[in-house]
């Protein structure tokens, strides 16, 4: 091979990556959004027909009727301000390994809000329509400080 063909496939693949990267953060922005928004079926449609939801303290959720019943609980009980943040996102072909951070606002109660906040990791997958979506999906609590 020539350097000239070496570089390009490099680069090729590089662009390829990105692109696939940028998807992802627009899937990430889009469950975001659908979360401080409080709409559980958009928020449930990020996610693949047969993703499972992995929450703390809770029963595993399969799929996406059990996520936006899920979420619409989550809502109900008045959890907003969510902020998700990547810290790696791994790409191995039609899948990706994403971990972060994470953190929201919920009622304490007492007429006030607390603020937790933890980790997750998010398996991705790339359906055959092209689309990124959350297949599984785990997090928890970081310790109180």
């Amino acid at each position: 091979m020539t350097a000239a063909l070496v570089a390009g496939t490099i680069c090729a693949a590089t662009a390829a990556i990105a692109e696939q990267h940028s998807d992802i953060n627009g899937a990430i922005g889009s469950l975001e959004a659908a979360l401080n928004g409080g709409d559980a079926a958009a928020a449930a449609a990020v996610y693949t027909e047969d993703a499972i939801l992995l929450p703390p303290d809770a029963p595993r959720i399969d799929g996406r009727e059990g996520i936006a019943g899920f979420w619409g609980a989550m809502f109900e009980a008045g959890v907003g301000d969510v902020v998700l943040e990547t810290a790696e996102l791994d790409m191995l072909g039609d899948t990706a390994i994403e971990t972060g951070t994470w953190q929201v606002s919920v009622p304490d109660g007492n007429g006030g809000t607390v603020t937790p906040s933890g980790k997750y990791i998010v398996v991705w997958k790339k359906g055959a329509d092209g689309v990124w979506r959350l297949y599984r999906d785990i997090w928890n609590t970081n310790p109180a400080e």
